[in-house]
């Protein structure tokens, strides 16, 4: 696939954005194509908005780019998000987290009156969990209990490690722990999120469903563009 493909998708998703919208921006090598794209026209347009990043490296970016910026707790409402995704099912559902920011990218995703991924077909399965398992976030006191529901559930869990620069867990920015539940093929994920809401001490899991509206991918054939 070439980079002008994925170029075009980001752009895509950008051309969504009008005059005094609120905008939530998510992460990802398409997204970075959208941000590349509202800057400018930003420059061209004089086009105006506010964002709200789901992440640091985002918000470096936009901080970059000339990109106006919110926090997300001084916000109740934004027009549209746009982020990238690890997996999408044909119905949109999705799962993220793979970069341990899933919960503020949760958040941001429900602020907004649409929720539209960009990302490349890589990311398309038959059904959610084909390719990585769930990110889950854990009050640190919660851990043992998440872990036995999981496993009521017919799953397993794995506390993520920080990696070869850190000792130890990885910890989200909210300074909570994050793990990965393998739960097989998720069939049912509307169900399967209520199950995982009711567990007290998750505070954030990486099953987005039925909260995006639109896709926009980018394959080898061109952009393809994606609505439930």
């Amino acid at each position: 696939m070439t980079t002008n493909i994925k170029q075009q998708a980001g752009i895509a998703a950008a051309n969504l954005v009008q005059n005094g919208m609120g905008v939530g921006l998510g992460t990802g090598s398409t997204v970075f194509f959208t941000l590349e794209r509202l800057a400018e026209r930003q420059k061209t347009e004089g086009l105006k908005f506010f964002g709200v990043s789901t992440s640091f490296s985002t918000t470096l970016l936009c901080r970059k780019m000339g990109i106006e910026l919110k926090d997300s707790g001084s916000v109740s409402h934004l027009d549209l998000a746009i982020d990238g995704t690890d997996e999408i099912d044909p119905n949109l559902n999705l799962i993220k987290g793979r970069g341990a920011a899933h919960l503020l990218e949760k958040i941001v995703a429900s602020l907004a009156d649409k929720f539209v991924i960009v990302a490349d077909s890589g990311k398309k399965v038959q059904n959610l969990g084909e390719k990585f398992p769930l990110p889950l976030e854990i009050l640190p006191a919660a851990l043992g209990l998440v872990e036995a529901r999981i496993k009521s559930l017919g799953g397993s869990m794995e506390v993520r490690t920080a990696g070869a620069c850190k000792d130890g867990p990885t910890i989200s920015d909210s300074g909570n722990i994050i793990a990965d539940a393998k739960l097989g093929l998720i069939k049912e994920p509307e169900i399967l999120c209520k199950e995982l809401d009711s567990i007290p001490g998750l505070v954030g899991h990486g099953l987005f469903a039925g909260l995006a509206k639109e896709a926009f991918i980018a394959g080898e054939a061109g952009v393809e563009h994606i609505s439930p």
